[in-house]
Parts: structure tokens; sequence; C-alpha cells
């Protein structure tokens, strides 16, 4: 990830800028385009536009085998509309097949790569044994833009936070930073208590934080991602430096949606009974599947609930945060190009459950002031809302 890092001036860097623009110009004067491929959960097209784009990095491919960099792209378009693409009922193994056959392909093409050896550890989903390709990639490419998000998983899990809020810290400062999952998880950081701990689950609920506190913002808070805490290694060293008791239960490959769901609920529990000092937070951005089996310990005090064994007064939170704790300007006054502008809307979507708890408060109340200072910022946020028609008839 990352476009806009500052590029150590080395001839590899020149030559893949080089040649990527000379393949620009060529396919634009053939009427297509071809175009760097990012993880779609940075910026997101649909299954058809990464089959089109998978099929003109293919025909680069067949121009020169050598072409590290059209095999990369090659690859991540087929990753990502094999993950998108609803309608294709291919099994799993049959997917993971195809992207197992690309990889080993590029292995026989440009072994010594930068990009065969970054692929060779996606493709490997966080297992360790591929941890020498991520550090090999890693030698010939620190601050190339794909390898960001990797470094900084890999400083997470390792508990180098330096090396983590040092790629953190690049990919703030570059072109793929979307300015709207910042604003937002500036404000979910902001509504929570000092030395909290706040469970999320997928990217934008995790990398926007963790670019945030490599600025110096909120590095009180500890975010544990649901999804890394299924490293066992991780989990260990974490939950030692937590004072959390050790977790002795793995998901593994094979379980059911179910039993997934069911893990992340337990841990979720395990984890909030056994911090005595650290108040626990599970952001809105995790599903209603894993929040479920514990939501009676779950007090929603604004986008992120709170887990307490006792009732707390969480329309007082609630009130505090957004009258006082979250700036909120950037959802009326936006001047800023996204380019994650998809998951922006997706994700504010999370201020509309509690805005409309505040919304009937304040009515309830007799503070007109309020009921249309919050009704306002509802309105803007429908307009962009799958339940637009519901949050309406809530307000009439």
């Amino acid at each position: 990830m990352l476009a806009r890092i500052s590029f150590k001036k080395n001839h590899m860097n020149i030559r893949i800028i080089l040649t990527f623009f000379i393949l620009l110009i060529y396919s634009a004067m053939a009427g297509q385009t071809l175009m760097p491929i990012y993880s779609f959960a940075t910026e997101r097209h649909t299954p058809d536009w990464y089959k089109e784009q998978a099929s003109l990095w293919n025909n680069e491919i067949k121009k020169d085998k050598n072409n590290a960099y059209a095999w990369y792209n090659y690859y991540r378009a087929t990753r990502n509309q094999l993950r998108l693409d609803t309608n294709d009922k291919r099994s799993h193994d049959e997917k993971a097949t195809i992207l197992n056959n690309i990889v080993n392909d590029m292995g026989q093409a440009v072994p010594e790569s930068f990009e065969y050896n970054l692929s060779r550890w996606l493709i490997g989903g966080n297992d360790n044994q591929y941890l020498p390709h991520l550090k090999k990639a890693a030698t010939m490419g620190a601050e190339r833009e794909e390898i960001v998000s990797e470094m900084i998983n890999w400083g997470e899990t390792d508990r180098n936070i330096t090396m983590r809020d040092k790629y953190a810290a690049l990919w703030f400062n570059s072109k793929l930073a979307s300015p709207g999952l910042l604003n937002y998880n500036y404000n979910v950081m902001a509504g929570l208590k000092p030395n909290a701990i706040l469970l999320t689950v997928g990217d934008n609920d995790t990398y926007p934080i963790w670019q945030l506190q490599s600025q110096g913002i909120r590095k009180d808070i500890t975010v544990l991602n649901l999804s890394l805490l299924n490293i066992d290694t991780y989990r260990d060293k974490v939950f030692k430096e937590l004072n959390i008791s050790k977790w002795d239960t793995a998901l593994h490959s094979g379980k059911s949606i179910n039993d997934n769901n069911t893990y992340i609920a337990e841990i979720i529990r395990h984890i909030a009974t056994n911090t005595g000092h650290h108040p626990v937070y599970v952001a809105l951005t995790t599903g209603e599947e894993y929040t479920n089996p514990v939501a009676d310990n779950l007090y929603l005090t604004g986008l992120a609930y709170e887990y307490s064994d006792q009732p707390i007064d969480n329309m007082a939170l609630l009130k505090k945060n957004f009258e006082q704790n979250y700036a909120l300007d950037y959802i009326e006054h936006r001047f800023f190009k996204d380019i994650s502008e998809y998951y922006t809307i997706c994700v504010n979507e999370n201020y509309i459950v509690p805005m409309l708890k505040l919304y009937d408060h304040y009515k309830e109340a007799g503070d007109i002031q309020k009921t249309e200072w919050i009704k306002h910022k509802i309105l803007i946020l429908a307009e962009k809302s799958e339940h637009k028609s519901t949050i309406l008839n809530h307000l009439n």
C-alpha cells in the first residue's frame, strides 16, 4: 500500500516508475488503462474491474515473463476478483489453487524479485514459515508501497512497536491514507477512557488507528485486532504484556462460520474479564454475530461498546462524546479526496444508531436546539445510507 512515500532514490524504484508509465501510455493508446492494484480494503472496485485488470496485466506478462511488477499486479487483481465476486461459486480450495498457481509461476519466472517474495508471504496468510520471504522482500524494497501494511503487521505481531509506528507513519503520509477513515477512527479513540483496550476486526478499524498513534495521538490505547489474535505466538506475547491470562483455544482452518463467531465472542469475554486496570471496548465495526453472545455486558458509549459487569450510565457517556469529544465537522464539510470513499461511507453508518438514541433523548427532554443539531447530522449521513427510509421514518 502507500504511493506517496518518500522513496529512496535508487535505480530499482526509478525503473519501476518508468516501466509503469510506459505501460500506462501504451495501454491508453490501445483504449485500455493499466492500473496498480491495491488491497480491496483500501480501494474498492467491482469484480469485473478486477477481472479486466487481471487480463491486462497478464497480457504484459505474455510480452515479458520477467516483468515482476506485472506478475504482482496480476496476482493482486485476481485475488481481489476471487474474494469479491459473489457469483463465482467455485470452492475456497479451488480459488486458492488458482492463486497458488500464479505465485508458483511467478516463482519460476522472477524468483529473486521483491514482488515474488512479497506475494509468497501474502498467500501464506501470516504463516511464519513464509516469514523469510517477507524479510527478503523488505531488504529489497523496505519502503515500497506494496509492503507497508505487511510491515505494520510484522511489527505488531513481533511486538516491535517502533517498526509498526515507522510504517504506519509512512502510510499516514501517503496518498493511500484515507482522510475519512482517519477522521472516523480519531473519534473512536476520542471516546475511550485512558489506557483502554479496543477490540477491532478488520483493516479499516485497525490500520487508521495505528497511523494516528504513529503521530502521537492516544498512544495509551492498545488495539487488539481479533483476527491477529488467532496467531498463537502473538496472542501469548500481548496477553502477557496486558496481564491477561493465557488463552489456549485457537481457531483453526476448517471450522464453520458459527464456530468462528463463537470463538470471537468467547475471546472478547475472556479479555474483558481478565483486565483489572484496562477498560475494554469493542468497536462498533465488530459484527453483531460476534457481540450478541456478550450483549448484556456491552454499553453503547459512542463509536464503541464499553464492556462492564456492572450497569453504567452510558447515556451520559454518549452525550459527552458527541457533544465534547468527537470532531464531527468532516461529516458535513469534506474538502478532501478519499481513496477509501466506499469504506468511509460504510463506517460512517456507525454514527447513526448512537445519534438516533441521542435524538430521542434530546426530543424527550425538550431540548429543541440539540434535537435539531443531531437531526441535521443524521440527515446528512442518511443520504448515503442504504437504510435511508428507515432512518427518515424514525425521525418523522
